[in-house]
């Protein structure tokens, strides 16, 4: 997904519904999906008791709701990519686990018995899949969503590619995977006046004597910490932690930042 001439930030093409659906198995394939099942035992380890649901957003090929729901908890995954979730449905099959996968845009969750108001102790949005709604009122309604679904004490816990981080991108080529049937590669770009971020991945897959190419582009945006704050304040959440991947306190120049927040109760807005 590129940017066709000069745009404002809220300006930027949504989302395309073409993400993800030629590069699912190769993101299955590649393990690119271990980020957020390491980062999804991480934050089990600190919630002070076992949540008993949990809804995690764009859940992917399911890595870190496996990880949930192999922990007891009742997990409710959602996606906007089918491709994705065709994949976390047949993990979860292979595992035993009975997880519900919804297929839905996360800035405008379905109404469904299952996401009730209040129902979940804990929210997570990992691999920084935020930073890849790029319109200026993606992140507040995302927020909406969430502070309406959690139980009050509930946490949302999401990471982000920061601004610190976006800078470090400058046209070179990261080798994602390097195998004997599968090679990927991103090559990374940050625009400074767009304030965009590229990732273009582009791999070849051997399928008997041949190989095949392919290739998709990603678009992120840096999210200010002021725009986080006012995201989650407006959504009754409040931000209690920022943490790195290992879960040490956050540097302000930290690449990639974890975010800790807690639903507050009704009588303390």
């Amino acid at each position: 997904m590129m940017d066709s001439g000069m745009q404002s930030r809220s300006d930027t093409p949504p989302m395309s519904d073409l993400t993800y659906q030629a590069y699912a198995p190769i993101y299955h394939a590649a393990g690119q999906a271990t980020f957020g099942a390491n980062l999804a035992r991480l934050i089990l380890a600190r919630q002070p008791q076992p949540p008993r649901w949990v809804l995690d957003l764009a859940c992917g090929t399911g890595a870190a709701a496996l990880v949930f729901a192999a922990a007891g908890a009742n997990v409710v995954g959602v996606d906007r990519s089918p491709a994705m979730l065709t994949i976390a449905g047949e993990q979860a099959a292979q595992r035993g686990l009975a997880i519900t996968w919804i297929t839905a845009d996360i800035r405008s969750l379905p109404s469904t018995p299952l996401l009730q108001p209040g129902r979940f102790d804990l929210c997570t949005c990992l691999f920084d899949s935020l930073n890849q709604l790029t319109s200026d009122h993606d992140l507040a309604a995302v927020c909406q969503t969430v502070g309406k679904l959690l139980r009050p004490g509930g946490q949302f816990i999401f990471d982000l590619n920061t601004l610190a981080g976006f800078t470090a991108w400058h046209e070179y080529d990261q080798v994602i995977f390097d195998g004997r049937d599968l090679l990927v590669v991103n090559r990374l770009h940050f625009d400074h006046s767009r304030q965009r971020a590229y990732g273009r991945f582009v791999w070849f897959q051997r399928q008997g004597n041949r190989w095949w190419r392919g290739e998709e582009t990603h678009c992120e945006r840096p999210w200010s910490e002021e725009e986080i704050a006012a995201a989650l304040t407006a959504n009754r959440l409040r931000l209690i932690a920022r943490l790195t991947p290992e879960g040490e306190a956050a540097a302000s120049d930290a690449p990639r930042i974890v975010y800790v927040a807690e639903r507050s109760a009704d009588d303390e807005e």
